[in-house]
């Protein structure tokens, strides 16, 4: 083990998950910050639900870090962590899915919190409203199914009735048909099952997301030398290297922050001109 220069080395720390996501965020931490960390079991469900039984009331940020304290207060260990995923169409690429997740650390005794985020393409998911009879087998494989599992519902939202977590052909079919039976109108729809324990792309990305948030962490501010230091926003108005009209949207430069103390500098520069298939007026 290498010696390490955070100053949470051989501290506790708590997950907040229901669905085993210790596992997965841990190994950074320890290797990373030599931080200690340990499931803290919260129904976190009540926040929100991918299925929409219940609808997520707050902002992912927001969630994240209630999450985070829900699991400081029922542990009583003075760090919490948590993560939150909001799945769905990518802002950037047409016709393709991406994941959004979101780490927070809080840190109580030192007043710390600190958000990290990271966006994914690389996450399995598909959704399709089916027939009874349907033949499923194009569909199952563009789920990854099994290795993936699936989750059958209600068309309606909320979503008044579903099953989760299947994971073999016989479970599928018998969902299939509760299902059915259930809606009013016998709508079946078929889609991933995106919770972290049912989802091994999305697995992935949350371990690729603790080590971003570990690295942060380690990171100091220069001028309160308090822990976190990184990206908090960005610039943003990119001239086209055609027509040099500005494109409001594009991302121009980083903005380095600190959580505690507020001290901001610039960071690194993305673009200092953009393509013209980019440009708002070149190719609207």
């Amino acid at each position: 083990m290498s010696a390490y220069s955070s100053t949470y080395s051989g501290k506790e720390a708590v997950i907040t998950t229901k669905h085993e996501k210790g596992k997965l965020v841990a190994p950074a931490f320890q290797k990373i910050l030599g931080l200690q960390l340990s499931e803290c079991n919260v129904d976190t469900d009540t926040l929100g639900t991918f299925t929409g039984e219940i609808e997520r009331k707050q902002s992912p940020r927001e969630t994240v870090l209630v999450k985070a304290r829900l699991g400081i207060e029922k542990s009583g260990v003075s760090i919490g962590i948590a993560s939150e995923g909001s799945i769905g169409a990518d802002p950037y690429i047409p016709f393709i899915n991406s994941d959004l997740e979101m780490m927070a650390f809080v840190d109580v005794e030192d007043d710390i919190e600190i958000v990290e985020t990271l966006r994914s393409t690389e996450i399995v998911t598909a959704t399709k409203i089916i027939h009874p009879q349907e033949d499923l087998t194009e569909f199952l494989q563009r789920a990854d199914f099994p290795n993936h599992k699936l989750i059958v519902r209600t068309q309606k939202r909320p979503t008044t009735f579903c099953v989760k977590g299947i994971d073999d052909e016989y479970s599928l079919r018998k969902a299939i048909n509760s299902v059915k039976n259930e809606d009013p109108d016998g709508v079946v729809v078929i889609e991933s099952d995106l919770r972290a324990h049912c989802s091994p792309s999305r697995q992935k990305i949350i371990s690729e997301l603790s080590a971003k948030l570990a690295t942060r962490i380690n990171q100091r501010c220069p001028e309160c030398h308090a822990p976190g230091w990184g990206v908090v926003t960005y610039v943003n108005g990119v001239p086209c290297s055609a027509c040099k009209r500005i494109s409001e949207n594009a991302i121009k430069e980083e903005v380095l922050g600190c959580s505690k103390c507020l001290h901001q500098q610039s960071g690194k520069i993305i673009a200092n001109s953009l393509d013209p298939s980019r440009c708002d007026w070149c190719n609207p």
